[in-house]
């Protein structure tokens, strides 16, 4: 056992040291610029956690090295590329945070050792050596093989290394040489135990990379995925909104191309998302082709053929199973006269009587589920297929022993349980809808408090991951999810309350920019008005957290101002968000362009 610099390395079989058992391993690799770690620099680096020998979680991001990427024809990094993603420093804290209490893994692990060392030296970061793992050395221990290179290790043990001289592609094979070898291996003993890692902050979002993208036998988009790494932070507004209109563009003939799948690709990697952050994307926009397609909830065979062919060419082929296919040729809807009221889809035990009772009361029977109906569910029907499919989509639910004070009150409805309700942990927030006043009026619901016990809940309002609820009402104490408190006294609405499952109650907006979407379409004072009470909230995050606004609130703003024909209100939005601090990887020159243009006509 040796411990040299940034990496204490165990060895296989040895005597003393310290035996860390079920410790994690983070595997680790880099690319650079070249071979020196004193003159030349890391271009990306990914880290793959293994636990109990399974890979449970993938980072990865380029690295603006402040220089040419150096040997272009090895990784495939461009100078393009690098151009806005974070420097190292930016992402130090994000390392640390991942290498904290495991053991670092690398093949030929001196050669990343003495590159990250030098980074974090340039950051001005020390710490402890590191316990770490090398499985070339370990490799030599146990394995008969012509040289060691990881590419001979793998084919040693039949593993296949895709995506060579990528970071993310390299630590995935190595994560999987690694259970081998320690199956194979003595016991691995390391000079100490791992301590615990400075913090440092997250100055940035990451940049993803997809490389080598082929159609294959699933095609474009499950090679997409399966070419970034798992999960990495939320786009911000205004780049998921740029991704959902590319999906938009490529898919509308109803066919996906290479030139197409690369496009969105790189604006994948631009926005620094993860293969879980593109599929809820593709499942925004799926949602929104069946919200639009079930809008009048009549189902034309043209409607249903595009549905399922753009859910196939997005890796989804079984996202609209639960749609009820047309009958007939029904291409058109010239004799479908719109139903007026509250629309109510029955799960398929709900018996006749209480359907009568609905439409009587002025509810409109759906047939298929979109996320603007009332979910009925019998107590015979929880585990039906639909009904899980109507929980995925965040439809409120209610039972079918509850229709009583549904219709005797019409209160406000809440999603179906389907998470424990302990704190709010993990519970996600959902799309807001305007519902149709029913037919046949009914009782004004007297709203009702839910008694639940103080505490930390997730924020309503969108803008942190908890707020504190005093058993009354919401509080201005918010939270960030990361021990960090802050006095948030903006007054944005808060549309919901939490109840004794610890699910939200109440309108359920997915996000705050598909509120004001919403609201857009039927009241743009309502939709300017939040619009701006979210750039005062942007704008006071931002003077806490030091990290900048994005664009989107400001961009929204403009638009509805030019909408509402107010050319001087859109100009003072634009010139209010050119003179913030502008976030790490928004991109503004549109709208700062925008401004430009403004400004000279109103000048000419």
């Amino acid at each position: 056992m040796s411990s040299v610099g940034l990496f204490a390395f165990g060895s296989a079989g040895g005597g003393g040291g310290v035996d860390l058992g079920g410790a994690p391993f983070v595997v680790v690799d880099v690319e650079t610029t070249g071979l020196s770690s004193r003159s030349d620099r890391i271009v990306e680096i990914a880290l793959v956690r293994v636990e109990g020998g399974r890979v449970v979680d993938e980072w990865a991001t380029l690295v603006d090295a402040g220089r040419d990427p150096g040997p272009t024809f090895v990784h495939h990094i461009t100078a393009d590329m690098l151009s806005g993603a974070p420097t190292f420093a930016d992402v130090a804290g994000e390392i640390l945070s991942r290498l904290d209490g495991a053991v670092a893994v690398a093949h030929n692990a001196r050669f990343e050792e003495g590159f990250i060392a030098q980074e974090f030296a340039r950051a001005g970061i020390d710490t402890a050596p590191l316990p770490a793992v090398c499985t070339l050395r370990l490799a030599r221990q146990v394995l008969a093989a012509p040289n060691f290179q990881l590419v001979s290790c793998c084919a040693a043990y039949g593993i296949e290394l895709h995506d060579a001289h990528t970071a993310l592609g390299d630590t995935r094979a190595t994560a999987q040489l690694l259970t081998r070898l320690l199956a194979d291996a003595p016991a691995l003993r390391f000079p100490s135990a791992p301590v615990p890692l400075p913090r440092y902050p997250r100055h940035a979002r990451p940049r993803t990379r997809v490389a080598g993208l082929r159609k294959g036998p699933d095609g474009w988009i499950q090679s997409l995925l399966g070419k970034l790494p798992y999960s990495t932070s939320d786009a911000d507004p205004a780049s998921a909104e740029a991704y959902l209109a590319a999906v938009g563009g490529a898919l509308s003939d109803g066919k996906l191309t290479g030139v197409e799948a690369k496009a969105l690709a790189r604006l994948a990697g631009q926005s620094g998302m993860g293969a879980q952050q593109v599929r809820d994307l593709h499942h925004r926009y799926l949602d929104g082709l069946r919200d639009a397609a079930l809008a009048d909830d009549i189902l034309t065979s043209t409607e249903y053929q595009q549905l399922v062919t753009a859910a196939r060419l997005l890796g989804e082929p079984d996202y609209f199973a639960d749609l009820t296919a047309p009958e007939a040729d029904t291409t058109h809807r010239t004799r479908a006269v719109r139903q007026k009221g509250q629309r109510v889809w029955c799960s398929p035990s709900v018996s006749a009587d209480a359907r009568d009772r609905l439409t009587q009361a002025g509810f409109v029977l759906a047939s298929n589920l979109t996320r603007n109906v009332v979910a009925v569910v019998a107590a015979a029907d929880r585990d039906d297929a639909k009904v899980a499919r109507a929980r995925e989509l965040a439809i409120p639910i209610r039972s079918e022993l509850a229709l009583d004070d549904m219709l005797g009150t019409t209160p406000t409805l809440s999603p179906a349980p389907h998470q424990p309700g302990t704190a709010a942990l993990g519970v996600e927030q959902h799309e807001s809808r305007d519902e149709p006043t029913p037919a046949v009026a009914v009782p004004v619901p007297t709203p009702r408090s839910p008694q639940v016990v103080a505490g930390w809940y997730l924020d309503p309002s969108g803008r942190w991951t908890y707020r504190f609820w005093d058993g009354k009402g919401w509080t201005e104490r918010a939270s960030a999810g990361d021990g960090r408190t802050w006095s948030d006294s903006t007054g944005l609405p808060l549309w919901c309350a939490p109840t004794t499952d610890g699910l939200v109650d109440g309108q359920q907006p997915h996000t705050l920019t598909d509120q004001i979407m919403t609201m857009q379409k039927t009241d743009l004072h309502a939709a300017l008005l939040l619009t701006v009470r979210c750039i005062d909230a942007v704008e006071n995050d931002a003077r806490i957290s030091g990290h900048g606004v994005a664009p989107w609130y400001y961009e929204r703003a403009a638009i509805i101002f030019a909408g509402l024909g107010d050319p001087a209100a859109e100009v003072a939005v634009l010139e209010r968000f050119a003179r913030q601090r502008h976030a790490p990887g928004a991109t503004p020159a549109r709208l700062l362009e925008r401004l430009r243009h403004r400004q000279a006509t109103a000048h000419a």
